[in-house]
């Protein structure tokens, strides 16, 4: 199941400790990004305040994937890392879009309940925006995971034209969830029920007043595969 986290606050410092070290052993130790490279085994930016969404994907305590989704009305890598590549454009920013950001699962086969890993993963980053209410999010990629995202139910418009960054080809877009998305997600991918582990008292960290709920849909899977375990 997929846990979030609210910034870094110590009440899930366990759980974000694992986080980072997951950070640090898949981008920096598998990818190569040394620049991120920390003595503590700890990956941990700029970007990681007290409003990032931490999204892990956890399999018998352990993290084996993860992303985090950034608020675009607050310093972002869109932002103030690498905003040549929208070429002096414009790009979406609102209380409700998020950057999506640091998206990777461990390497090897790794199956939860018979579904890939990534494909969990997948479907919780769109089912959380649904769930939280974020109606968009900005992600700088390349062109192939465009290809994937439109192919998985994604409404997807292209910021500015590829570019080429650190040598690698990137594609700005903006991204849109959908409830048919979601569908499609679960019908590709086989994945019955929710992909969130929601504790009754999670808050909306787009409305803190407000407590997050499981989708109808996500709940009508569930009690069908139990009516259907049971009969």
């Amino acid at each position: 199941m997929i846990r979030f986290y609210v910034g870094r606050h110590e009440s899930h410092g366990q759980a974000m400790e694992k986080i980072w070290r997951f950070r640090h052993e898949q981008f920096v130790e598998r990818l190569g990004w040394e620049a991120l490279r920390r003595n503590d085994g700890l990956e941990i930016d700029q970007f990681d305040h007290d409003r990032a969404l931490h999204l892990a994907l956890f399999f018998k305590d352990t993290v084996v994937g993860y992303t985090r989704l950034l608020p675009t009305t607050e310093p972002h890598l869109l932002s103030d890392v690498y905003p040549q590549i929208v070429k002096g454009q414009a790009w979406p920013r609102s209380p409700e879009i998020f950057e999506w950001t640091r998206c990777i699962v461990a390497e090897g086969q790794i199956l939860i309940n018979g579904v890939s890993a990534s494909h969990v993963l997948m479907t919780g980053v769109m089912e959380f925006c649904l769930v939280a209410g974020i109606t968009s999010v900005i992600v700088e990629t390349h062109p192939k995971l465009v290809q994937l995202l439109v192919s998985t139910g994604w409404s997807v418009t292209e910021l500015g034209p590829p570019s080429l960054l650190n040598g690698v080809l990137i594609v700005p877009i903006q991204a849109k969830p959908s409830m048919s998305g979601l569908r499609k997600h679960h019908q590709l991918y086989s994945i019955e029920g929710s992909t969130l582990l929601l504790e009754p008292e999670a808050r909306n960290p787009l409305k803190p007043e407000a407590t997050l709920h499981h989708l109808h849909y996500c709940e009508f899977m569930a009690k069908r595969d139990l009516q259907a375990d049971r009969g």
